[in-house]
């Protein structure tokens, strides 16, 4: 009998296996037809609560000061996420400005105003530095969302994301990933990932995936490598994701949510949060169709749904993982294992 087997709650997936099995969720994506480039909407019609952790040390990020916990905002209507780095908000704002047009906002004086934060990958290893993400392609991806499966793999944001760019790492093709989880009582908890990291997903002794087999136990020697013989943190990468739930959580619940989050991320991708990283993850809770827990705690409530973030970060970080297709010098993650022979990034057991 498995381990599995033999645990008295087994947790499965939703229907989809996706963020859109949280009522109230729709992804949508533009992604270039010739460079590997994109961008992806999270969109939350309704609104949502909302809370962010950024762990990374060079993150790219927009109106996320405004989900601090000591700040007044609390409310999105989407979350943005896009390549092109810091010249890629434009996207961000084209998002915004197709909720506004389809009279979805904060009522202000007579008019709407949509809250749309959003967090940007560096891309420019694939990707070509003179096409850049634009307000139309935020409207495209706004206008493309729905519940419901959505592309995964190469496509939005983690068209041109990369992994495995530290020294000792396995370099591979990054991309965008996702997966929900089911808890007791009806919680639905989903995630979405695009994986973009200066760390790697291989562990490079055993050849085998940190989020399956782990190997934390074998210390490595992050030096440098023939590939970037001068790894530094100016090697900007990023890995953002989006937790979403059903469960009734306010913005500080969130906070904490995103933050549990990130030991996913670690779990998966190694190192991670590192000074060239600017690792962000977004929380939200749609209004609407919430789940009614009735002898929950708060306190209990914020640790069941963290800890299920956690893990559904993993199970889409290894979503993107089968999902994306290799480019050109850099391996899909299948491709890299196949190909796999043992780097001398660490010691001999």
């Amino acid at each position: 009998m498995t381990l599995a087997e033999r645990l008295p709650i087994r947790l499965g997936p939703g229907p989809l296996n996706a963020i859109t099995d949280v009522p109230g969720i729709e992804v949508g994506h533009h992604t270039h037809e010739r460079v590997l480039r994109g961008t992806t909407a999270v969109l939350c019609r309704g609104g949502a609560a909302a809370g962010v952790s950024v762990r990374g040390s060079n993150p790219g990020t927009t109106h996320t000061d405004a989900l601090a916990a000591t700040t007044a905002g609390s409310l999105v209507h989407g979350i943005g996420l896009t390549g092109g780095s810091l010249l890629g908000l434009s996207a961000v704002a084209g998002i915004t400005e197709w909720l506004h047009g389809e009279g979805i906002g904060v009522a202000v004086f007579g008019g709407l105003i949509p809250i749309v934060p959003g967090a940007v990958i560096l891309d420019y290893r694939l990707s070509d530095p003179a096409v850049l993400p634009t307000n139309e392609w935020g409207q495209k991806a706004a206008a493309a969302a729905r519940g419901g499966r959505f592309a995964r793999g190469n496509a939005g944001a983690g068209a041109g994301g990369t992994a495995g760019k530290g020294p000792g790492c396995v370099r591979t093709k990054g991309g965008l990933g996702t997966a929900s989880l089911v808890l007791p009582g009806g919680i639905v908890v989903g995630a979405l990932v695009v994986v973009n990291a200066l760390g790697g997903l291989i562990h490079p002794v055993t050849g085998k995936l940190y989020a399956t087999d782990g190997g934390f136990d074998v210390p490595l020697l992050y030096h440098q490598t023939d590939e970037e013989p001068e790894a530094t943190a100016s090697m900007s990468n990023t890995t953002l994701g989006v937790i979403a739930t059903n469960a009734p959580l306010a913005k500080p619940q969130l906070i904490k949510v995103a933050d549990l989050a990130h030991d996913g991320l670690a779990r998966a991708i190694r190192p991670a949060h590192a000074m060239g990283d600017g690792d962000t993850i977004f929380a939200i809770a749609p209004h609407g169709d919430r789940v009614k827990l009735d002898t929950t705690t708060g306190a209990n409530l914020t640790d069941l749904v963290g800890a299920a973030a956690a893990d559904a970060m993993v199970l889409a970080i290894l979503d993107a993982a089968r999902e994306t297709e290799g480019a050109e010098g850099w391996p899909s993650v299948r491709e890299a294992r196949a190909a796999f022979t043992p780097s001398r990034a660490g010691p001999a057991r």
